[in-house]
C-alpha cells in the first residue's frame, strides 16, 4: 500500500488528492491520511468530503506503523524492521520518478503540477463535483455565468496572504497584473463579463475599474467548493498565484478557455524558480 498525507487548504488538498489518484491508476493500492487536521487549525480544515472522492482514509493502525517508522527509524532499521520507506517531495518542480513510486511508501508533499494527473482529467472532474446545496443568491450568480456572453471569473486573494510572514513567501498579485491580465484577455475575446471572487471583497470594489462586473458576495452564502465551480463554470479564468483559483481554471471545460496566470508565482526567490511547473502549458503568463 501506498499512503499520500493530505494537509494544507482546499486547493493544496486537491493536488495531493489528484496525485494520490493517479497512483492509484497505475494499479497501486493507495490510501489517504488525514490525521494530521486533528491538530491543524488553518483553512478550514479537512475539506474533501464535500467531493464525491473515492480513495479511502487510513487508520489508526495503518498511521501507526508509518509513525513507528518515524519515530523509531534508527532502533528498527539496525534489527532488519523496515515496514516503510518515507518519501518527501524535494522540490516544486514535476518530479516524474514520484509517479513510480514503490508499494509500502508514506509520501508527502504538493505535487502542484498537473502532469502528474492530467492523464485521469476525466476520472478527476467527476470526483471534484461539489454535493452541496446552492443558495438562492449563487444559484442566481451561476444562472448570470451560464446566459452572459465571455463570462470570466477573476479571483484576487488577499487574506493570510497579505501579513508580512506570507507577503515575504507568496507575495500577491497586484493591481498592475490584473490591468494587464484583463487587457490581453480583451484584446483576444474582446468585452468580458466579469464575475470576481475574492476573501476581500470590499478592497476589490474600491480598487478594480471594470465595465461588466459582478462582486460575488460570498459571506455566509456559500463554500470554497461553490466559489470553485462556479469559477469552473465561466467561459474563461483569471488567476491569483494561489492553489485554490489554480482549480477553479483547470476545472473549467470549455474547450477554447483562455486562462490568464500571474508569470511571479512566488515573492521567494527560491521558490519562484521551483514554480514552472505550476502553470499549465498551455496558459498564458502575465
Amino acid at each position: 500500500m501506498i499512503v499520500v498525507k493530505i494537509i494544507g487548504g482546499l486547493g493544496n488538498q486537491m493536488f495531493q488528492y489528484a496525485f494520490a489518484k493517479a497512483l492509484e491508476q497505475k494499479g497501486n493500492k493507495v490510501k489517504i491520511d488525514v490525521s494530521g487536521f486533528k491538530n491543524y487549525k488553518l483553512h478550514g480544515g479537512y475539506q474533501l468530503d464535500s467531493f464525491s472522492i473515492d480513495l479511502e482514509k487510513t487508520n489508526k493502525t495503518e498511521n501507526l506503523k508509518f509513525k513507528i517508522k518515524h519515530l523509531f527509524f534508527k532502533i528498527f532499521t539496525k534489527i532488519g524492521y523496515n515496514y516503510s520507506k518515507k518519501i518527501n517531495e524535494k522540490s516544486l518542480l514535476f518530479d516524474k520518478s514520484l509517479l513510480e513510486i514503490e508499494n509500502r511508501s508514506y509520501v508527502e508533499g504538493y505535487f502542484q503540477c498537473e502532469k502528474y494527473f492530467k492523464s485521469i482529467r476525466k476520472l478527476l472532474l467527476n470526483q471534484f463535483i461539489d454535493k452541496s446545496n446552492y443558495s438562492d443568491y449563487l444559484n442566481k450568480i451561476k444562472s448570470k455565468i451560464i446566459s452572459s456572453k465571455n463570462t470570466t471569473s477573476l479571483h484576487i486573494r488577499r487574506g493570510d496572504f497579505v501579513n508580512d510572514t506570507n507577503m515575504k513567501i507568496h507575495g500577491i498579485c497586484d493591481l498592475l497584473y490584473y490591468e494587464k491580465a484583463v487587457d490581453k484577455l480583451e484584446n483576444i475575446i474582446g468585452p468580458a463579463t466579469y464575475f470576481i471572487f475574492s476573501d476581500d471583497i470590499n478592497w476589490c470594489k474600491k480598487n478594480l475599474k471594470l465595465a461588466n462586473v459582478h462582486f460575488i458576495e460570498n459571506n455566509g452564502k456559500g463554500t470554497p467548493h461553490q466559489d470553485m465551480h462556479l469559477m469552473s463554470l465561466c467561459n474563461h479564468n483569471i488567476i491569483a498565484n494561489s492553489s485554490f483559483s489554480w482549480w477553479g481554471a483547470w476545472l473549467n471545460k470549455n474547450q477554447n478557455k483562455i486562462v490568464i496566470a500571474p508569470k511571479k508565482w512566488f515573492a521567494d526567490e527560491k521558490l519562484q524558480k521551483q514554480s514552472k511547473s505550476i502553470v499549465c502549458d498551455n496558459w498564458i503568463k502575465v
